[in-house]
């Protein structure tokens, strides 16, 4: 599988579109409660990398993505304290929903199913330690 940019424009062009339109539903993901954010940023980093090597640059300098990416690409995991904020919220998030809305049984009980997948998911991604070394800056700054 070739993983290198692209030089013809109209993938490039597809592939800035894919990489916005994953971070777009990373945005979305930081509100709703089963959709997943660090997916969507490290798909989109992967479109931008394909398409445009600026808009990479530019989502691993970020100030928001940026240590994330830096993590992942340099030790294949996330933060204690960031893995430990996101079940906090999904589960707060979820509680709150399940207690003030009248969705029928089924499905609550999918709902929950969901976000158990959900939740094993954000359990078995490698775990750093918070006052682990930051890692290495993968792109200029």
């Amino acid at each position: 599988m070739d993983l290198r940019p692209v030089t013809d424009p109209f993938r490039s062009l597809l592939y800035v579109a894919g990489g916005w339109a994953c971070l777009a539903m990373a945005m979305l993901g930081v509100v709703l409660p089963l959709l997943p954010t660090t997916p969507f940023v490290l798909l989109a980093s992967w479109c931008f990398y394909r398409g445009s090597p600026r808009i990479h640059a530019w989502l691993h300098r970020s100030r928001t993505f940026g240590p994330t990416l830096d993590d992942w690409h340099h030790y294949h995991g996330i933060r204690r304290g960031l893995k430990h904020r996101a079940v906090i919220m999904v589960l707060a998030v979820v509680g709150l929903s399940m207690l003030y809305n009248s969705l029928p049984w089924w499905l609550r009980y999918a709902t929950v199913g969901l976000v158990a997948c959900g939740l094993y998911v954000i359990w078995t991604v490698p775990t750093l330690p918070d006052d682990a070394p930051r890692a290495p800056r993968t792109l200029a700054e």
